[in-house]
C-alpha cells in the first residue's frame, strides 16, 4: 500500500463488503419468513371469523356447538402465536436494518476462518492488481521474467504485511496502544520489504520505481474508470489513458493539500485515530472536491465531452467511497 492509511482503509472497504454480504443474506431471510407469517396470520384471522359466526349460528344443536367452540379455542391459540412470530420477526427485521454493522465486523474478524477468508480475498485481488497496474513499470525498467516474478512477489508481501495488521486493528478489544504497536509493526515490516526491492532492483532501478509508486493510484483510478466503461463510446483511447494518468499526477503533486490525511505516509507514528477525526475528514472532503473540480478542467482537454460528463461521475463515485471508508475506519477504532 501506498501507506497505512490505505492498509486501514482496504481492509475496512473488504469488511464493509463481508457484513454487508452477510446482512443482505440475513434481511431476506427475514424477509420472507416475515411474508410467510403476516400471510399465515391473515389466513388464519379469516377462519377465525368464519368459526365466530358458525357458532352464533350454530346454537340449535349443543354438541355442534361445544364442538365449534372447541375448534375456535384452538384456532385462536394458533392465530395469537402467529401473530407473536410475527412481531418478533418485524422487530428483528427492524433491528437488522438500524444495527450498527462495525459491531458485527468487529466479531467477524474474531473468527479465524473469517479472518482466513478475507485474507484469501485480498491476496486474490493484489496479485491481478499489481500485474496490471506495475506492468509499464516492468517494460520501463527492462526486467527479465525472473525479475518481474521476484519483484512482484515483493510488492504483494508488502500489501499483504499491512493489510494483516490492518486486519487486526479493527478488533474492537485492543486499545489505543496496542493500535500503535500494529501501525508501527506495518511500518516495519514495509520498510523491510523495502530494502528488499531496493536490493533486487539495485539504486537507479530503484529510485525508478519510487517515481512510479507515486502515479499507481492514478494508473489505478483510471483504468478502473476504463474498466467500467470499456466497449462503451466513454473508453478511452491508449494514448488517453497515459495523458490522463500523468495530467492527474501533475495536478496531485501541484495541489496545496492540507489535511492531514493527505500527507505523506500519514500515521506513520502509530497515532492513526487522531487522523481519523471529524475535522480532518471533512477538510479531505473538501479539497478532494475542490481538486476533482480543478482537475475536471484540465481533463477537458484530453476527453471528449461525453467522457468528461462519465469521468465527473466517477470521480464522485470514487470520492464518496473513499470518504465512506475513511469514516468506517474512524469508527472501528473507536476514535
Amino acid at each position: 500500500m501506498k501507506n497505512i492509511i490505505l492498509s486501514i482503509l482496504f481492509v475496512a472497504c473488504a469488511a464493509l463488503a463481508v457484513v454487508c454480504f452477510v446482512q443482505e443474506s440475513k434481511l431476506q431471510k427475514q424477509g420472507a419468513e416475515l411474508a410467510q407469517s403476516k400471510q399465515q396470520l391473515a389466513t388464519l384471522q379469516t377462519e377465525l371469523k368464519e368459526k365466530t359466526d358458525a357458532i352464533e349460528a350454530a346454537k340449535l344443536s349443543e354438541v355442534k356447538n361445544k364442538i365449534l367452540q372447541q375448534t375456535l379455542n384452538e384456532s385462536t391459540t394458533a392465530a395469537v402465536e402467529q401473530s407473536k412470530k410475527a412481531e418478533q420477526l418485524q422487530q428483528s427485521l427492524a433491528e437488522a436494518k438500524t444495527n450498527n454493522p462495525l459491531h458485527s465486523i468487529s466479531a467477524m474478524l474474531k473468527d479465524p476462518k473469517m479472518r482466513e477468508m478475507m485474507k484469501a480475498q485480498q491476496k486474490a485481488v493484489i496479485g491481478p492488481m499489481i500485474a496490471k497496474q506495475y506492468g509499464d513499470l516492468f517494460t520501463q525498467l527492462n526486467l527479465t521474467p525472473d525479475q518481474q516474478a521476484n519483484l512482484k512477489d515483493l510488492i504483494e508481501k508488502r500489501m499483504l504485511a499491512g493489510a494483516d495488521a490492518g486486519v487486526s486493528m479493527m478488533d474492537d478489544s485492543i486499545d489505543a496502544s496496542q493500535r500503535a504497536d500494529l501501525v508501527k509493526q506495518i511500518k516495519t515490516q514495509t520498510d523491510e520489504v523495502d530494502s528488499e526491492i531496493k536490493e533486487a532492483l539495485g539504486d537507479q532501478n530503484y529510485q525508478a520505481f519510487q517515481a512510479y509508486e507515486k502515479t499507481v493510484p492514478d494508473r489505478m483510478n483510471v483504468s478502473q474508470f476504463n474498466d467500467q466503461f470499456a466497449g462503451t463510446s466513454s473508453a478511452l483511447s491508449a494514448d488517453q489513458q497515459t495523458q490522463l494518468i500523468q495530467a492527474m499526477s501533475d495536478a496531485r503533486n501541484n495541489f496545496n493539500w492540507t489535511s492531514g490525511l493527505n500527507q505523506q505516509n500519514p500515521g506513520a507514528n502509530g497515532d492513526v485515530a487522531s487522523l481519523l477525526t471529524d475535522e480532518n475528514i471533512d477538510k479531505f472532503t473538501q479539497e478532494r472536491e475542490q481538486f476533482d473540480d480543478q482537475f475536471l478542467a484540465r481533463a477537458q482537454q484530453i476527453l471528449t465531452p461525453e467522457q468528461l460528463q462519465a469521468f465527473k461521475a466517477f470521480q464522485a463515485t470514487q470520492r464518496q467511497m473513499q470518504i465512506m471508508g475513511m469514516k468506517m475506519a474512524k469508527q472501528m477504532l473507536g476514535h
